[in-house]
């Protein structure tokens, strides 16, 4: 397998990379469309070219236009062919980054989502993110809140044994 390193990949596949590692809960125990991952590389992406959030954004401010939508599938398949990252069949229940049972999280696809192979690598591509100015608030705003889901998630009984 080849080593990539964040300068190696294109800004799109470290952005993606980036936000998989935050730890996104799903969104629909989030209850906001605004913790799903292609809504959070969105705006990440856009932040980080322009400094304007809602360049791949809909008329919504939420749902991703139907081009970066296109992009973003094309930038994993091309993580997959890379081997950074693995597909999973729909309706697999998967974390960002990992398998974890009980849990169907919603990305590109709302019922599917690559496992992150190359976690360092994903984890380099997240403090990267993390070093933009415009990129940080938002990033730590996500990574925050999605916390406080989490917490909840937990608090309801998920995941105890």
């Amino acid at each position: 397998m080849t080593a990539f390193n964040p300068e190696d990949l294109a800004p799109l596949e470290r952005a993606l990379l980036g936000v998989l590692s935050v730890g996104l809960p799903p969104s629909r125990s989030a209850g906001s469309d605004t913790f799903r991952v292609d809504h959070v590389t969105a705006v990440v992406a856009a932040l980080a070219e322009t400094g304007a959030k809602d360049t791949y954004l809909g008329p919504d401010g939420i749902h991703v236009t139907r081009e970066f939508r296109t992009e973003l599938k094309a930038t994993v398949e091309s993580l997959v062919e890379k081997g950074i990252v693995a597909s999973q069949a729909a309706g697999m229940p998967a974390a960002a980054g990992g398998y974890e049972a009980g849990l169907v999280i919603d990305m590109v696809d709302p019922d599917e989502t690559p496992a992150v192979l190359d976690r360092f690598l994903a984890q380099l591509c997240m403090e990267e993110l993390f070093q933009i100015p415009a990129v940080y608030p938002f990033l730590m705003e996500r990574y925050s809140a999605s916390g406080e889901v989490w917490r909840r998630l937990r608090d309801s009984g998920y995941q105890r044994d």
